[in-house]
């Protein structure tokens, strides 16, 4: 495979403590959507922000529309990702497929929402491979009650704050097809675009994982895939790149 520069100011998934900004808004498709589209029209950032606060977004209110940009900026742009990166997010918006953004979208919000992804990894993984398909909100809250040993920072959070999160945590997952139903919610295995599993392979060979541990990295578990089904892709970029190798 092509080597990718890792980018020392790029920080390639939120660590430390956990914070539960994703109680305020939840998987925010659309307005990802319009986030990307304007950004591929205007190629700044800065400009992007200020257009979606102005007029873009429909939300009535400017407080609102800034609080979603906000959130938008932490889970696509803050941790200051190569423009690859946003010109392969651009693409998905832009696919015919509305999946493919969405399925995406699961892939970098859990990456910068440390409840989310764990919350992936030792509920729905395990529940998934145990035939459990059921998930409600008391699920999240136990979750949250175990995770306080490691995580005391869950004890300051007020009952509201944690009731939002357990419904955003839930939304998140519905909308970006890992879950299925309104108000009882079930997992489900979603069908992952071949342009979304390679910008993972290109994610992890960024970040530094090493060629031969990528197929074992947890972020494939994000989408319920074994090491099995990631080592397909791997194996099929890996041709790929080699094919464009012999032809330049």
């Amino acid at each position: 495979m092509t080597d990718v520069a890792v980018t020392k100011e790029t920080l390639w998934r939120a660590t430390g403590s956990y914070s539960p900004k994703l109680a305020s808004k939840a998987s925010l498709v659309d307005e990802a959507k319009l986030f990307l589209t304007t950004y591929a029209q205007l190629g700044d950032l800065s400009a992007t922000s200020k257009v979606l606060i102005d007029t873009v977004l429909p939300q009535r209110s400017r407080e609102t529309r800034a609080t979603i940009v906000g959130v938008l900026r932490i889970r696509l742009v803050r941790w200051n990702p190569p423009s690859w990166v946003l010109d392969d997010l651009v693409s998905f918006a832009r696919d015919s497929n509305p999946d493919t953004l969405r399925l995406a979208l699961l892939l970098h919000t859990a990456r910068q929402e440390r409840v989310l992804y764990d919350f992936v990894q030792q509920v729905i993984v395990s529940r998934w491979y145990a035939g459990m398909y059921k998930v409600i909100r008391s699920d999240v809250q136990g979750f949250l009650d175990i995770a306080q040993e490691e995580h005391p920072e869950v004890l300051r959070w007020s009952y509201t704050t944690r009731q939002r999160l357990s419904n955003s945590v839930l939304t998140v997952l519905r909308d970006c097809r890992l879950l299925k139903g309104e108000i009882n919610k079930h997992i489900v295995t979603p069908h992952i675009p071949m342009q979304v599993a390679h910008h993972l392979v290109r994610l992890l060979l960024a970040e530094g994982i090493a060629n031969e541990d990528i197929a074992h990295h947890p972020d494939w578990r994000l989408w319920l895939w074994d090491e099995a089904q990631a080592q397909k892709v791997v194996a099929m970029v890996t041709a790929q790149e080699q094919d464009t190798r012999r032809t330049v």
